[in-house]
This record gives structure tokens, sequence and C-alpha cells, in this order.
């Protein structure tokens, strides 16, 4: 859901709450950097029931601690941890019960049950309206 829409230029930064599914804490809140045209486009403002979808190749997990836990960065705990030798693919559940696949640096030491820190990019993030 949009909470806020911010205009700079020729830019604009959209404030997502994330849903909780079924039993799920409060979701977490993620950023979104898109041209006004889209916005205009998409007529997003806060209220809006939207979709965000990104890459997995575009979420960095890394372990969670100090640095990796700073706001921007998700909070999540490892479900599964998939070794590769271009980088370990990490399947992570939110504390609102979504889940994200990422990838850390090859042989990053991730478990299972581990608190992990996911990290995307603002520009990262397509926004799609519900139901359209």
């Amino acid at each position: 859901t949009i909470e806020t829409v911010e205009a700079s230029g020729a830019l604009v930064r959209v404030g997502l709450r994330l849903s909780p599914l079924a039993g799920g804490v409060q979701g977490d809140r993620i950023w979104s950097r898109i041209t006004r045209e889209s916005a205009e486009l998409l007529a997003l403002q806060p209220g809006l029931a939207v979709q965000a979808l990104c890459k997995a190749t575009a979420v960095r997990v890394l372990a969670a601690s100090g640095a990796a836990c700073a706001d921007a960065a998700l909070q999540g705990t490892a479900q599964r941890v998939a070794r590769g030798d271009w980088g370990d693919e990490v399947v992570a559940q939110l504390a609102g019960g979504l889940q994200l696949v990422g990838f850390a640096p090859a042989h990053s030491g991730l478990r299972a049950r581990r608190r992990v820190a996911l990290l995307v990019d603002e520009s990262a993030w397509v926004i799609a309206r519900a139901g359209d």
C-alpha cells in the first residue's frame, strides 16, 4: 500500500508498506524511485494498493549485523540457502510472512534460520497497479 509520494524534478519516490500475510506482523516499508510520467500514468496516491516487484538478482543478502541492519535494509530469516560459484541463492522470510529470493556472495557462510538483511536499490522496484 502506498504511504507517500514525493516528487523531485523528473523523479518520484514512492514509500510503500508491504502487506503482512495472514497472521503476520505489520509489513516492512520499502521505497521505489520511478519517473514522474510513470507515477502519473499509474495515478499513484497514498492509500492505493499496488504490487511491488523486483528481480532476485537485485536483492543483496547479508548476514544481519550492525552495518547490514541499516534502515534501508529489510530484515528476515533465511529459510533456504543454495550454494553457487557466482553467488549463494537465499530464500528469506520477512516478519510479515512475505518471502524474497536474493543472492549473497559466493561462499557466504549463511545458513537456514539465521537472521539476514536484504538490500534492494530503490530503482530496482517496479510498481504495478493491483488488479490491472
